[in-house]
């Protein structure tokens, strides 16, 4: 195969997507891989460490837990509107300048908060570092998705997935450990600390997308340099670098809805909405719901658990499948497998081994409907608007989660039982994969290069 790359590189320009398809990952990429899923795990370190902080913290200062409310808000505020900020500054300014900024925001402001000492200024301080989280992965799966060959794109956007769940997980691991010994504050200190020294990382080993710096025509000589390091084996020193079937954008929100996508980029919105929801309101409530099924404290985390466990497995899964098949059928599959795995937990939930297994099952799925959503909004949109697609998937994906959150206290208050009310919050699983299975339609309509199947998923849109 390498022999044909270096025959298309005698002729007048290079497409540098070719290169990237033709040859295997180097290590290079596999690096920059790895830095941004190390950028996503602490980005869910620190987005998830609040609940462990939390209960020092309301003691320290006296409060009520209920008053610690508005702790929790602002940092969901903050990550929904850093991801529909940050997209479209990916597409304006570069994938790296802003996941630098993102990683510096998000830390800097977590670094700061450990020596606060006031609810208010607390509560300002996470919405600030939540602008930072919620930017980082829009910019981190823009690039790495420009970055990857297109047939293993989805297996590699899949561990950026895997980064927040792992994250979460990390941070309750170090929090049993940190805050007994070193108190609250430790926490803030370490979720700071460490994204700011992975900065200097990012700002030696990334590099932009070359095709964004080709589309944004920023020159040939950088674009040469990273294709040197993607690549090694080969001579690109006469050579002519282009990002064929790309088109210059203002990259603005209203690019989403252009040249035949409104339809499926609606229906991408209403799909992360759904799913979102209702992974924020398991990861919330699942617990309450468990305690009145008379499972004691122990089978209780066991359980839940399993569901955050299953996250990242079904990350995996589903990005491995992405790559193979359809990539619609595949989130159908995932929505109705979550919708149906939901009315059945209230139907096994007295008994712990089934529950286990069909809960395990939900986080799985469930983790595979998010995660798949941003995949498909990489291979939906064009270079010149893609951060701000994913951005703006992600951000739907945020409010749904705010949706989620709310939507637990009334349903409990309604008194309904387990069974029904699992069969209720099954309902925006079962609109999901209704909007992935209208995807499939409205994907059709898309411009043709956004069509273009993997070598080795032949027949995905």
């Amino acid at each position: 195969m390498n022999g044909s790359l270096n025959q298309q590189m005698t002729g007048q320009s290079v497409d540098v997507q070719t290169i990237i398809d033709g040859r295997k990952m180097s290590f290079y990429q596999l690096s920059v891989i790895a830095i941004c899923v190390a950028v996503l795990v602490l980005d869910g370190f620190d987005a998830v460490m609040i609940a462990y902080v939390a209960p020092s913290l309301a003691g320290m200062l006296h409060l009520a837990p209920k008053e610690l409310g508005p702790l929790f808000t602002a940092g969901l505020a903050g990550l929904t509107v850093g991801a529909f900020l940050c997209g479209p500054l990916a597409d304006k300014l570069g994938r790296k300048r802003v996941l630098i900024a993102s990683v510096a925001v998000f830390g800097g402001f977590t670094l700061v908060s450990a020596l606060v000492h006031e609810l208010n200024a607390l509560v300002g301080l996470r919405f600030l570092a939540g602008l930072g989280l919620g930017g980082a992965g829009p910019s981190a799966m823009a690039l790495i998705a420009e970055m990857c060959p297109r047939d293993r794109r989805s297996t590699q956007l899949a561990w950026l997935g895997c980064g927040i769940p792992l994250g979460g997980g990390i941070a309750g691991f170090v929090a049993t450990r940190l805050i007994p010994v070193h108190g609250w504050s430790s926490m803030f200190i370490v979720g700071g600390v460490l994204p700011l020294l992975l900065l200097v990382v990012i700002a030696i080993r990334v590099p932009d997308s070359v095709r964004f710096l080709l589309v944004r025509h920023t020159g040939q000589a950088k674009v040469r340099r990273i294709m040197w390091k993607i690549a090694p084996e080969m001579n690109f020193t006469s050579a002519t670098f282009v990002a064929r079937n790309e088109a210059e954008s203002r990259a603005v929100v209203s690019d989403l809805f252009k040249d035949g996508l409104a339809g499926s980029t609606l229906l991408l919105w209403v799909a992360s909405f759904g799913t979102l929801m209702v992974v924020y309101f398991l990861t919330n409530w699942l617990p309450i719901l468990l305690h009145s099924a008379k499972h004691s404290l122990g089978e209780t985390s066991l359980l839940l658990s399993l569901f955050l466990i299953g996250s990242p497995v079904g990350s995996l899964i589903v990005g491995y499948l992405m790559d193979r098949y359809n990539r619609y059928v595949c989130m159908v599959v995932s929505a109705v497998i979550a919708a149906t795995c939901l009315i059945v937990i209230g139907n096994v939930v007295n008994d712990l081994v089934l529950a286990g297994v069909v809960i395990a099952a939900v986080g799985a799925s469930c983790g595979a409907c998010v995660t798949g959503s941003s995949i498909l909004a990489s291979f939906m949109y064009p270079t010149a608007v893609r951060a701000t697609g994913i951005g703006w998937t992600a951000g739907w994906g945020r409010l749904g989660s705010v949706f989620g959150t709310m939507s637990g206290a009334m349903l409990l208050a309604t008194g309904m039982s387990v069974p029904v009310l699992l069969k209720v919050a099954s309902a925006p699983c079962f609109v999901a994969g209704a909007a992935f299975l209208a995807l499939t339609f409205a994907s059709r309509k898309l411009p043709a290069q956004l069509l273009q199947p993997s070598a080795s998923a032949k027949g995905n849109a």
